[in-house]
């Protein structure tokens, strides 16, 4: 008995085609995969901030409730300069205690955050008094092309920042 014969005539090529073609697919998952796991990192970049900053401004409403008799003065102090008041080393009055908390708060703000500032203000919706922390390109003011908030005291656009709304001591 004769053995068959192959003929390998009609066979040329079709496994480097398919080898071909399995590149391709793998070359696709692996670059979704790849796209996958960027948009991960910088999602968890995006929630380390922004529960940084929600530390940071619950922080100040507590500093502001154990200071209850100053409320107000958080909201008019001036934001925009570091005071140098020392409350760990010398003992304040309930007006100075506000110049140290927001120092801590600033320095806090600042070296949690990049670019990271907090600021105390009257909500623009209410008569409570609500804290901004902001980073990035971001800034805690209610006005400006990087505003937090609008005038209406809605978030604007896609801030980098969070809002907490506090009580108000009338």
């Amino acid at each position: 008995m004769d053995k068959p014969t192959i003929r390998y005539r009609y066979q040329q090529g079709v496994s480097l085609v398919e080898v071909l073609v399995a590149m391709v697919l793998l070359g696709v998952a692996v670059i979704g995969f790849v796209a996958l796991q960027v948009r991960a990192v910088t999602a968890t970049g995006e929630s380390f901030n922004r529960s940084q900053a929600v530390s940071i401004a619950q922080d100040m409403s507590e500093r502001m409730r154990a200071n209850y008799g100053q409320i107000a003065a958080y909201s008019v102090a001036n934001w925009t300069v570091m005071p140098t008041q020392d409350c760990y080393s010398a003992t304040c009055t309930a007006a100075q205690m506000v110049n140290f908390d927001v120092r801590l708060a600033k320095e806090v703000a600042a070296a949690s955050l990049p670019n990271g500032n907090i600021s105390v203000s009257k909500c623009q919706a209410s008569s409570n008094i609500c804290i901004y922390v902001a980073w990035g390109d971001t800034t805690t003011a209610s006005t400006g092309t990087n505003a937090c908030v609008t005038s209406t005291g809605a978030y604007a656009g896609a801030p980098e920042c969070v809002m907490m709304e506090v009580y108000n001591e009338s």
